[in-house]
Order: C-alpha cells, then structure tokens, then sequence
C-alpha cells in the first residue's frame, strides 16, 4: 500500500468515527488536504515521467498514456481542491493552484499522434521539469497553510469535546451529589404518603363504625326496608297491608302510679318495663311502632310481610311478655304489682312516613283503632283479642282462647271478644335464661352515667 493510500484510510476513518457531519468545516478541510497530497503524488509522478520522457531516444506509446493519465488527474484534484479552498475563503491558496494548472493548460498538445505527439511530450516535460522545483515549494506552501487551519479546526473539535465531557462530568456529580437529597425527600414523600393512606383508612373505619351507629339509630326508629327506600329517593309513598296484627298494651293505674311518684322514678320503671319488652320482641318478626307514655305498641306482617304468620307471632310474643312480668313489683314500691293490659286486632292497614324533621313510621286504619279499644277494654294482666284475631289463630292451631262474650265496645258497637290464655305445647324457649323484670331493675341515673 502506497503511503498516499495509507493517508487516505487513516483520513476516512478519523472523518468516519469523529466528524459528525459532511458540512462541518474540519470535514471539508481534510477532503482539501487529501486532494492537495493526490496532487503532488500525482506531479511527483508526471515529474519521473517527464525526466524519462527527455532522455529517452524512442518514446514508447505505453509511456505517453501513463502521462495523459496523470496529467488528467492532476486537473481534477487542482479543481477539487480550489473549490475546498474557496469555501474555507482561502483566496491566496487557491491564486497559487490556479497558477500550478495554467502550467498543464498546453498539456492539449499531447493527444496529437504520430512523431508530432513524441516531440510534443518531450517539449512539455522539459518545461514541466524546469518548473517542476517552484511548483512543489508552491504546494508545500499551501500544504502549510492548509495543515494549520486544519490544525486549529481539530483544537477546536477537541475543545468542544472536552467542554462537553467537563459539562457531563459536571452533571454525574450534581446528579451525585444530590442523589442522596433527593432520596430522603422520596423517602419522606413516601412516609407522608402512608401515613396519609393509614390515617385515610382509620377515618374510614371510624366512618363505618359510625354509619353502623347511625343505621342502627335509624333501624329503632323506621325500618330498615323504609330507610332504604329513604336512602334512594326522597319520599315513601304509603303502602296498604291486607292483613297485619297489631299489639297494644299499657300499664295498669299509671295515672295514680304517677301522680304519687317522681317523675325520675316514672322514668326507671318506664325504662325497666320497655327494656324487658325490647329484648323479648327481638326474638320474634315482629315490629315495634312507637311507645307514647305507658302505651306499647307492636305489629307483625309489616314493613315485611310474612304470610299469615304476623298473628302467631304477636300471639307468642304477648305470652312470653306476660310470663316475663309474673310476680313483678313497681320497682319504687315492692308491696304493689306492677300489672298491664294488652289487646290484639288482625286486619287491614296502611303504613307511610310522616313528616321530614322528625319522620315517623306510622300505622293508619280502623285496624289500629279496634287493638286500642282491645287494650282499653280488657282486664290486668289479660291478652284480650279480636274475632279476626281469634279467626285468624285457630286457623294457625295450638292455641287456647276463651270467649269474653258480646261487648259494647266505645266506638265500635257490640262485639264478640276472646282471652288469649296460652299456647298448647308451649312457647319455645327464647333465650339461654327467662328474662324477668327486675333483671333491668337499675336505675335509670346509673344507665345515663354508663351511656
């Protein structure tokens, strides 16, 4: 490999790997500098040729191709490079490559045939090799000038490189230096994320606990099914009942119990009596309307229906109440009895809400007018019923009834009433120990305090 070959790799594989782009200037320069070494490998040749062609006797034809050749070749390099050099606005160098080809201009004559072509190149390389010495020292000069842009093209190249490097190296140890910073700043926005999520989570479950204790505020006051009807639309349209059986019971000379006693003491005894009775009721499908004074009310087969079991249900419900309130006493006064008086009525109705501060789940019939004429009328610790009651238990069976006979009841006339004395078989035992009375006999400052 010649050494302009080895140049020109070497050239191609610096552009290659460093230049970035065919238009920067340190790419155009080193084209210009490989042309410039092509031109005077090239003269360098023409000058041997030359210096043979004028002491050769007989010019071989072979000869005279390889000079037209070199010839040739030394005008496209001197144009390449020119138009390098005026690119980089080197004017001076390219006044003295335009001067080195004026010096192939004649080079024409050459192409003639015959003794006229050998004369002709003899002529021509005698010329070139009386001009051949200040031709070289011409290239070499702007070789020079050409080497010395290149020079401080690729100090500039470097330069750039290194300010980029030191620009990344200062970067990495910014980034290193402030890893560590911004480690504990994620650590810390990772705890705050937790302890955000732990306290969102606790103020769930306290939401929960408390929306329990809402709904089962809620469930003592409406039904269930009404506060999810509630809970989806604003109103309740009212609902008819064919057939529901409803309970009253009071307690007997309330009025004069009142009249000789505190209104705290009242207060005990109403909450002993209704403690006793809630937890009872919960035991059977029933529901329990609202207590007003002394007065207990409950119905079956509402808001849920129930088939014709709402009467069976009151029915046993009413009997373990009164076992519950055997031998009880006025907690205040342990000499006197503490008795009531409960009636039973099966039929019709119609249940809605009332009323939007305070909504209340009321009943609406004749219905609920004839159980209240049942209680009122009825005796001390006697379930006093209704023929409907009473029609509606025998179809049930087990259960002993007696009849009362006709009566003038207030507001409804004469009718046919019966005592419900017990069930045949029994009621089914309702809890792992028959509550009594006087299991809720505490007072009622001391439930308040506990509360």
């Amino acid at each position: 490999m010649s050494v302009y070959e080895q140049i020109n790799s070497i050239l191609l594989l610096y552009m290659t790997k460093n230049v970035k782009s065919t238009t920067s200037p340190l790419w155009r320069q080193l084209l210009a500098n490989t042309e410039l070494l092509r031109t005077k490998e090239e003269l360098s040749r023409i000058l041997m040729l030359s210096i043979y062609s004028s002491n050769s006797k007989q010019l071989e034809l072979q000869l005279l191709t390889k000079l037209l050749v070199h010839v040739a070749s030394v005008h496209d390099h001197i144009e390449l490079t020119i138009q390098y050099l005026e690119l980089e606005g080197l004017d001076a160098e390219v006044k003295v490559l335009e001067n080195v080809g004026f010096i192939f201009n004649g080079s024409e004559d050459l192409h003639i045939d015959g003794e006229a072509a050998i004369e002709a190149v003899k002529l021509w390389a005698e010329r070139y090799i009386a001009l051949a010495a200040g031709t070289t020292e011409d290239l070499k000069g702007v070789q020079k000038v050409l080497s010395d842009v290149i020079r401080d093209s690729a100090s500039y190249e470097v330069w750039t490189a290194r300010r980029t490097l030191a620009i990344g190296i200062a970067v990495l140890i910014v980034v290193l230096l402030a890893s560590p910073i911004l480690i504990l700043l994620l650590r810390h926005t990772i705890w705050t994320i937790q302890t955000f999520t732990e306290s969102i989570e606790l103020s769930n479950q306290r939401l929960v606990a408390e929306k329990r204790k809402s709904d089962v505020l809620l469930s003592r006051m409406l039904p269930m099914a009404v506060i999810r009807r509630l809970r989806a639309q604003r109103t309740v349209p009212a609902e008819s009942f064919d057939a529901v059986t409803i309970f009253f019971s009071d307690i007997v000379g309330f009025t004069n119990i009142s009249a000789t006693s505190t209104p705290i003491e009242v207060i005990n005894m109403l909450n002993m009596l209704y403690r006793l009775f809630d937890e009872k009721i919960v035991q059977y499908d029933v529901y329990k309307v609202e207590t007003i004074g002394d007065a207990y009310m409950v119905v079956s087969g509402l808001p849920q229906r129930n088939g014709n079991r709402h009467a069976s249900e009151i029915a046993d419900m009413s009997l373990s109440l009164m076992r519950g309130l055997e031998g009880a006493r006025v907690p205040h006064r342990p000499e006197e009895l503490l008795r009531i008086r409960a009636g039973i009525n099966t039929g019709p109705c119609v249940a809605g809400v009332v009323g939007t501060t305070m909504p209340r789940y009321c009943l609406f019939g004749d219905t609920i007018n004839t159980a209240s004429r049942m209680e009122s009328t009825g005796e001390a610790m006697k379930i006093h019923i209704s023929h409907t009651t009473k029609k509606a238990l025998d179809g049930i069976g087990n259960y002993e009834t007696e009849s009362r006979g006709v009566l003038d009841i207030p507001g409804k006339g004469a009718m046919e009433t019966f005592w419900l004395l017990g069930k045949i078989g029994g009621l089914q035992q309702e809890s792992p120990r028959c509550l009594r009375l006087h299991d809720y006999d505490q007072n009622i400052l001391e439930l308040l305090i506990k509360s």
